[in-house]
């Protein structure tokens, strides 16, 4: 009888140890996932060609909540004088803007890339931003106003986060996450909002950017492109193109990014829904 406990015992110590080498052998990676569903959104400037009262009941149609307002759109056949969505809406404007995200079920939780040439716009631009209830504005802004947004941020209770384009870009540098880093690292309220589809024309590898603006990520313009490294802006439907999609979200994961996945199909504009549709399913489902 204790013959058998004792080698009944052997063999539980077995199977344990099994699992420990297993488990030790076999990095984090392997089992890591999001601690919960993704949060998706759409950048609207996806839909630039519409006015975003038409575009808005393709996301609710679609079960797509985020929304990354832009200046790039209309507002609605309503009111023609409103070619930018921005801090010139009056009053009137504003309120039908609330009105229609409302009535599709959607939420703001972007504002940009907003430009503007003059340091006393960032004030008006945080306001407009509190007004409409969007906790980030994406900017490109001059590295020497960052201490005016984080006043001003301060001041109205949102953030800002520095948006990049390419390498080609004439107007700064922010393609190259270290310096994006360097510029954000010290301020309270300003973060990157990392676009990796510009990463990815610029030959810059997405996951080792991700990895050098840790712990500064408050959103995401996420792509995936035909060629890696090749200047020309070539999105396609997620998991179709070039890019390590799997390894890009398993790192965001495993910082525990809980920020909007905002898809950004600068692609076959006014009839891209359906990659939309299929880049938020590929989301949901990896």
């Amino acid at each position: 009888n204790r013959h058998r406990i004792m080698k009944k015992f052997l063999r539980i110590v077995s199977v344990c140890a099994a699992a420990f080498c297993c488990c030790a052998y076999y990095p984090d990676s392997a089992f890591a996932g999001p601690s919960k569903p993704r949060k998706v959104g759409v950048q609207m400037y996806t839909f630039h060609t519409m006015t975003l009262e038409d575009s808005l009941p393709l996301l609710k149609n679609a079960g797509i909540k985020g929304v990354g307002l832009t200046a790039g759109q209309a507002l609605s056949r309503k009111y023609p004088n409103v070619k930018r969505i921005g801090p010139d809406m009056n009053r009137e404007e504003r309120d039908y803007l609330k009105k229609i995200l409302a009535d599709n079920g959607c939420v703001p939780v972007s504002f940009g890339v907003y430009y503007t040439s003059k340091k006393s716009d960032i004030d008006r631009a945080c306001a407009f931003a509190k007004d409409i209830g969007v906790p980030i504005i994406l900017t490109e802004a001059p590295a020497d106003w960052l201490d005016e947004w984080e006043k001003c941020c301060e001041k109205h209770g949102v953030k800002m986060a520095l948006h990049n384009h390419a390498s080609d870009s004439k107007a700064n540098n922010y393609y190259d996450p270290k310096v994006v880093r360097d510029l954000v690292k010290k301020y309270k309220n300003i973060y990157a909002c990392p676009d990796n589809g510009h990463w990815s024309r610029s030959g810059i590898d997405g996951v080792e950017g991700y990895k050098t603006l840790e712990g500064k990520i408050a959103i995401l313009h996420f792509k995936d492109q035909k060629e890696f490294g090749n200047i020309k802006n070539q999105p396609v439907v997620f998991g179709t193109g070039a890019l390590d999609m799997k390894g890009l979200l398993a790192e965001l994961d495993r910082q525990g990014f809980d920020g909007y996945f905002l898809i950004e199909h600068e692609a076959n504009y006014g009839k891209n829904l359906p990659e939309v549709v299929k880049c938020a399913e590929y989301l949901k489902t990896h």
